[in-house]
Order: C-alpha cells, then sequence, then structure tokens
C-alpha cells in the first residue's frame, strides 16, 4: 500500500495502544512528509518534542519499519506557527478598534485601591512588576496566602493593568474550577477540545486563581502541566495563587510544584493593625464619605482590633455596620458597633476566649524543656534551644493573629524567612507521634 504522510500517520496510531493514541503531546503532531527514506512530522514545541522522543519514539518507529521500508527515517521538526487559533475564533489586531476580548476581569480590583502594607508590599510590588513585563524575569508569579487577604484582588488588578498600557494583549482570569469544568467539557465533546487548547494556550497573560483545588485531579493536572509548559516556552506570562506555598501544596504532581517554583514565590501574610485600619479607612472613603469624624475613626479602630486576619471579612462588617445603621436611623458610633458586633459576629465571641499571645507561648515552651526566659529568643544555635525554639514559632504561627513579621519581632528576628524554615521543619517533623503529641500538650495548655 502507497502511504500518504497523513495515512502512514493514522497506521501508526491505530497500531499504538489507546493511552498513547489519546496523549496530548502524540494529538498535537501534524504529519509532513514522507519520501522513502523518511518520515517527518512536525509538533508544535520543542517541549512536545522532548516529550515524544523521551516516552514514544521506539513504539512509533517500530510501527514505521513495519509500514514501511526499514531505511525510512523518523523526524520530528519543531514548527512553532502550528500553536495558533483556529480561524472561526482567531482575533486580528488589524486596527485600533479590533482589541481582544478581555476574559472575566473585574474593573474595581486595580492597583490605585489595594492598600499596601509590611505584610503585601513584595506581592504588590512583584505584581506591578509582571504588569510592566510580561514574560519577564517573574514568570511564573505564585501568590500565596489566606483567604481573604487579596490574593484575587491582585490577580484582577495585573489583569486590567495590562488592559489599559497594551489593551492588544490577550487576557484570561479563571478559577482552576473553571479550567477544571471546562477541560472536563473538552474531553465530552472531541469537537471542542482544540478550541480548549486554543484558548488557554495563545493567551498572552493566563491569570489561575486557587490553584491548590487541582489536588487529586490527575486529568486536569496533566492538562494544566502541558498548557503550563506551552505558554511558558512561548514566553506568555503565567500568574497563580494559592493558600499555601507550593512546597506545602499536597497531591499535586511534583513536576507541577517544580514549575510553580521557576519564577517568583510571594506571599500575603496577615494584615497588621496598621494595615488594617488604612483599609478601612479607604473602605469608608470608597463608599462616598471623604471626612472621617472621630466617631467614625474610633468605629473604624474598633473593628481593625477585633478583626485581625480576613481583609474580606474587616470589609464586610464595616459594609453590614453601615446598613444596619442606615435602616435602623440610629447612629453610627462605637456603642453602636459594639452592641451589633459583640452579639453577632463570631469573630467578637471569639476575641471574648483566652487570648493567646506569643510571650505566653514562649514561656509554657521554656518551662517546659527548662530553659532560660531569654533562649529563644537569643542567637544560639545548639540543638536543645533550636528544637524549642521552632516549636514556640509554630504554635505562635498556628494560635495567634500575629503577623510573620510579628512573630519575627517577638524572637527578635530580621525577618520572616526563620519563622517560615522554623514552620517547615515542624510540619516535617509532626509525622512523628511524640512530636504530635508534645505539640498538642501545649495547645491543650494553652487553650
Amino acid at each position: 500500500m502507497q502511504h500518504t504522510p497523513d495515512s502512514l500517520w493514522l497506521a501508526i496510531l491505530e497500531e499504538l495502544d489507546e493511552t498513547a493514541r489519546n496523549d496530548i503531546y502524540l494529538r498535537q503532531v501534524i504529519p509532513h512528509s514522507l519520501t522513502d527514506e523518511s518520515f517527518i512530522i512536525a509538533v508544535p514545541s520543542d517541549y512536545t518534542q522532548d516529550e515524544i522522543e523521551d516516552r514514544f519514539f521506539s513504539d512509533i518507529k517500530k510501527v514505521l519499519d513495519d509500514q514501511t521500508s526499514n531505511g525510512c527515517k523518523l523526524k520530528i521538526s519543531v514548527d512553532t506557527s502550528l500553536v495558533k487559533i483556529p480561524e472561526t475564533a482567531q482575533t486580528v489586531h488589524s486596527s485600533e478598534e479590533d482589541i481582544p476580548e478581555i476574559a472575566n476581569l473585574n474593573p474595581n480590583y486595580v492597583f490605585e485601591n489595594f492598600v499596601v502594607g509590611q505584610s503585601n508590599r513584595i506581592c504588590d510590588a512583584t505584581a506591578r512588576a509582571v504588569s510592566d513585563d510580561l514574560g519577564g524575569e517573574y514568570n511564573p508569579l505564585f501568590i500565596y496566602g489566606g483567604v481573604g487577604l487579596g490574593k484575587t484582588h491582585l490577580l484582577h488588578a495585573i489583569g486590567n493593568r495590562v488592559q489599559n498600557i497594551a489593551p492588544k494583549r490577550r487576557i484570561l482570569y479563571v478559577t482552576s474550577e473553571i479550567f477544571m469544568n471546562e477541560y472536563i467539557e473538552s474531553i465530552m465533546d472531541r469537537t471542542s477540545a482544540q478550541g480548549f487548547r486554543t484558548k488557554y494556550r495563545t493567551t498572552d497573560l493566563l491569570l489561575i486563581d486557587d490553584i491548590q483545588f487541582l489536588a487529586r485531579k490527575e486529568g486536569t493536572q496533566e492538562e494544566f502541566f502541558n498548557t503550563f509548559n506551552v505558554l511558558y516556552h512561548n514566553s506568555n506570562q503565567i500568574v497563580m495563587t494559592s493558600d499555601r506555598s507550593p512546597s506545602m501544596l499536597n497531591n499535586l504532581e511534583e513536576r507541577l510544584i517544580s514549575r510553580f517554583e521557576w519564577g517568583m514565590v510571594a506571599e500575603i501574610d496577615k494584615p497588621n493593625y496598621e494595615l488594617r485600619l488604612a483599609i478601612l479607612r479607604q473602605k469608608w472613603q470608597d463608599q462616598g464619605f471623604d471626612n472621617i469624624a472621630d466617631e467614625i475613626h474610633e468605629v473604624l479602630s474598633y473593628i481593625a482590633e477585633i478583626v485581625t486576619a480576613n481583609i474580606r471579612e474587616l470589609e464586610g462588617i464595616l459594609i453590614r455596620l453601615t446598613a444596619q445603621a442606615s435602616i435602623s436611623g440610629e447612629r453610627l458610633d462605637i456603642d453602636f458597633a459594639r452592641r451589633v458586633l459583640n452579639d453577632t459576629t463570631p469573630i467578637s465571641r471569639g476575641s471574648r476566649q483566652k487570648a493567646i499571645t506569643a510571650a505566653a507561648i514562649q514561656r509554657i515552651v521554656t518551662d517546659h524543656f527548662q530553659l532560660d526566659n531569654d533562649d529563644l529568643t537569643s542567637a544560639k544555635r545548639t540543638k536543645a534551644i533550636v528544637f524549642p525554639r521552632q516549636i514556640a514559632m509554630y504554635l505562635c504561627r498556628e494560635l495567634t493573629q500575629l503577623s510573620l513579621l510579628d512573630i519575627a519581632e517577638a524572637f527578635h528576628r530580621q525577618n520572616h524567612t526563620t519563622i517560615i524554615h522554623a514552620c517547615t521543619q515542624v510540619e516535617k517533623l509532626l509525622k512523628d507521634k511524640e512530636t504530635k503529641k508534645l505539640i498538642q500538650h501545649f495547645i491543650d495548655e494553652l487553650a
């Protein structure tokens, strides 16, 4: 039988097992040319070429030998033009009026209304740098931190800034759940598979929120891994958020975690009192109130004191107080705020419980290990002191509302990296039953 490049490639695929036939890399292959001497297939990137050569080359060559003369060589050629938008969905930027569609950006989330303090300064700076240099030094950018600290705000701020300074850039914001659902739809409907890959792999800026939810989703992880590789090798920018650092993401493939750390990893920490108050003042002014009277300042200060870890809840309480005062016709002052929040706010109820301080933790740890009071805050590096110190730092992170910088200050450290290292070391040791029992003992004593 005389083969064409297309018919030969189909014949080869039919001889491979089902897993290989459905592989994401082999689906990107385009048969290029066929002679008696060689069969050339084209792929869109160097990375795809490497994957096929490493995983499938010998199997393909074996079938090729059966289908042709043994002298026919298999060659893989890289053709970057294969990564393009199908004609039905293509955006041609031929005029100033022809602007790419901007996907899912919230216009209210911009850098101008993102209040900056010690806990988020690095994230703000790197996010702005990414906006000005897509695919540059900070690619990918991985932002992590607790719930309600401003990660999503920064994602949208990056997108909105890029839209303003480079309106022809293709921008896409999605959550990991949306990515997963669209991937599943593309599997169910084969005709939409190419459209799905095109949508994600040709964007100039991919903003993906809550990447931690890809855990245990093996197929979706594989697809995102391939999408990441195409974007990265084409110098397109990737920005991700998560509730924890890459090294702490469980049930994610190591190769994905490794790629998350290729660029810049930045943490948004819990805001200190000054930043919480600044955010509330900004929110009050955003509601149309230019002046902040003394009684309003007292209310804002009170909210900043009782809500210590979640900016979203901080803002939500202010909105609720304002609305309730307006509806009831009462004056918004400290007495009104205390009366409303004392009865209905979970955080206020928690604030009436026993307060756990860094000093209390240090005292109970030094007593247990029979150390001097200042050993934990000293520069001593003996094993007998390092382990208790790390335990105390870990307990401060878990049981108090202190920011990493506040904890560092409590232990007379210059920056928060020592605290991160200590917490990581203790988390590793929690697999040991005795260590876990010891930690629980301290928690019970402090409760």
